[in-house]
Order: C-alpha cells, then sequence, then structure tokens
C-alpha cells in the first residue's frame, strides 16, 4: 500500500491487546488552516478569492490534527476538538478525491482512535472495495475485527493480507497469532513455518497457548521447539517458567 501502513512494534502483545497504530506524519506549521486564503499584496483594494485546498493538503492537516489529538497532555475538551478538525480535515479530502487511499485509511484510523468502531468499520470496508488489491487495508481491518473480538470475520480478512503480500512478515505473524488466539493451533503452526525455523515456529505457538491458558500444550510445542535447536534461550526459559 505504498507504505501508509506502518509496522507494528510486537506483534504477539498487539494480538493479546488488539491495538491499532497510527500515522507518524506531522506538519511543522501547527498554524495550518486547510482555508487558508490567498495573502493580497500590500495597497491591493480587493481581496483575492478563497483557494480551494489540494487533497494531499487535507490530509496533512487532519494527520497533523490527529497527532496532537493523542496528546494526554491536552484536555479532554481539546481533544475532542483535534479529533474533530481531522475528521473535517479527512472528509474534505474526500469530497476532493473521493477515492483517496490516504484519506479513507486515515478517517478510519481516526474513528478507530475514538473509539467509534462502527464507523472505523464502514470507512475500512469502503477503502477496500475502493482498493481491493490493498493488502494494508484487509490487514488492518483484521486488526479491527480482533480488537473487537471478532475472531472468524478478523482471522477472514487477515488471510486476505496474506494472500495479496504472501511475504509480508509482519501480516503472516500476526495472521498466525490470530489464528493461536481462536484456538487453531495447528493451521498458526503452518502460517508460522512459512517465514520461521522450525524451533522459532514451535515458540511462537507455544506463546499463544500459554495466554490462552494452555500450559501443558504449551509444554509440548517447547520440547518440540528445542529438540529442533537445544540452545534456544527463549524456549529454555520458557520451559522452566512453565515447570519441566
Amino acid at each position: 500500500m505504498k507504505r501508509i501502513f506502518l509496522v507494528l512494534p510486537a506483534l504477539c502483545s498487539t494480538l493479546m491487546g488488539c491495538t491499532l497504530t497510527g500515522t507518524d506524519f506531522a506538519l511543522k506549521d501547527k498554524s495550518f488552516n486547510v482555508n487558508e486564503k490567498v495573502v493580497t499584496k500590500p495597497g491591493s483594494e480587493k481581496e483575492a478569492p478563497t483557494r480551494a485546498p489540494k487533497a494531499a493538503t487535507c490530509i496533512a492537516f487532519g494527520d497533523f490534527r490527529a497527532i496532537e489529538a493523542k496528546n494526554l497532555e491536552r484536555s479532554s475538551l481539546q481533544r475532542q476538538q483535534l479529533f474533530e478538525d481531522a475528521r473535517k480535515a479527512y472528509q474534505q479530502a474526500l469530497s476532493i478525491e473521493p477515492d483517496n487511499l490516504q484519506a479513507l485509511v486515515g478517517l478510519a484510523r481516526l474513528y478507530s482512535s475514538m473509539e467509534d468502531y462502527q464507523h472505523a468499520q464502514e470507512t475500512y470496508e469502503l477503502a477496500g472495495k475502493k482498493h481491493p488489491k490493498e493488502a494494508g487495508i484487509w490487514f488492518e481491518l483484521g486488526m479491527l475485527h480482533a480488537r473487537k473480538k471478532e475472531w472468524d470475520i478478523a482471522l477472514e480478512d487477515l488471510a486476505r493480507a496474506v494472500k495479496l503480500e504472501p511475504e509480508n512478515r509482519q501480516f503472516i505473524n500476526t495472521y498466525g497469532f490470530a489464528l493461536c488466539r481462536n484456538g487453531k493451533f495447528e493451521e498458526s503452526y503452518k502460517v508460522f513455518i512459512k517465514i520461521n525455523e522450525p524451533a522459532k515456529a514451535h515458540y511462537q505457538v507455544a506463546r499463544m497457548m500459554e495466554h490462552v491458558g494452555k500450559k501443558e500444550e504449551a509444554r509440548e510445542h517447547l520440547i518440540k521447539a528445542l529438540a529442533n535447536q537445544p540452545d534456544f534461550p527463549d524456549a529454555k526459559e520458557m520451559l522452566t517458567s512453565l515447570g519441566q
């Protein structure tokens, strides 16, 4: 998706908490206004007409406001206003370019940040309809469903993302963890093994098994991990913590 989607820092913890991250783009000029008027020269008797902003300008303004809204030092009222400014900016961009991918994703992420999951889902789905081959859309939509504990739908969307980008390690690992979280352990191992050595794949499954309370099954996968790689320190440590 032209890299507008960010890498999640910790795939396992992300699936456990199912949080989404937003864009890291920010404008330096905090006084920027999407409705800015053209400046007239000194002595001019007439004010120039309002200049229609470009979609990219509105998106940049929306991104900046969305980031500011997440600043915990802001008051609740300030954050609410910043969210509203961002929403209007993204929607203005879409009024200019209805199919704009960045505006659609920015708006969907914004709704998710506001915990307005219904509008977030609808916006992601609209983005997916307009850009069906953009794997990142389906990945983020899947993560949204995971956040809502809607695992069956989440797995469908994550699988679609992996199918569109079969070498994307982030998508594959996250899909594998989601399968584990939904109790599909054997399927998850088959996913993990696509990009990991057997020891690491068994270890990944064991981590999620332990997380969902299946400690005995987790031990079995750790033993298999160590059979493939006896000096695997993480597997050794986890097996010790579970009690050999």
